[in-house]
């Protein structure tokens, strides 16, 4: 009797963690609102750099990129891609995996560039902001050629 008393312990105690890492867990995850959200704008923000256009790419960013990433900044950086990787063909991104890292949402996808073998990847950081719409404020672009070729 003591051993199955021993053993509804373990499994009462087994169903309260996995219980707890549920609860944990599930306030992790991305909401598919702020995944729609990401979707158009990192098309906007990948077909924006493709055509040096400042104001297309401010469209979904925060006030802090905004002031971060000058026009000049802008087509620096975009210069550098298209030399690197080439251009971004429209439409081929696709959504790869979303987490939740240091309290922000971080929407990865992989796309397709006319100068890069691969796939290159992508992640754009979404945030709320005070009137409770959503901004891009902050993005990262991986590849191989990427990481042969520095940034500045």
């Amino acid at each position: 009797m003591n051993t199955i008393r021993a053993m509804d312990k373990k499994i009462l105690i087994l169903i309260a963690l996995i219980v707890s890492m549920a609860f944990i867990f599930s306030g992790c995850k991305v909401s598919e609102e702020i995944i729609a959200f990401a979707e158009d704008a990192a098309e906007n923000y990948l077909t924006a750099i493709n055509d040096q256009d400042y104001e297309s790419y401010t469209r979904d960013l925060d006030d802090t990129m905004k002031i971060s990433v000058s026009e000049e900044e802008f087509l620096d950086f975009s210069s550098y891609l298209m030399n690197t990787i080439g251009y971004y063909e429209p439409g081929s991104k696709e959504h790869s995996y979303n987490i939740v890292q240091n309290g922000m949402d971080v929407i990865v996808y992989r796309a397709s560039y006319t100068g890069e073998e691969g796939e290159v990847e992508f992640k754009i950081v979404i945030t709320g902001s005070r009137d409770g719409t959503y901004r891009v404020s902050g993005s990262w672009f991986d590849s191989p050629r990427l990481r042969e070729v520095k940034y500045k």
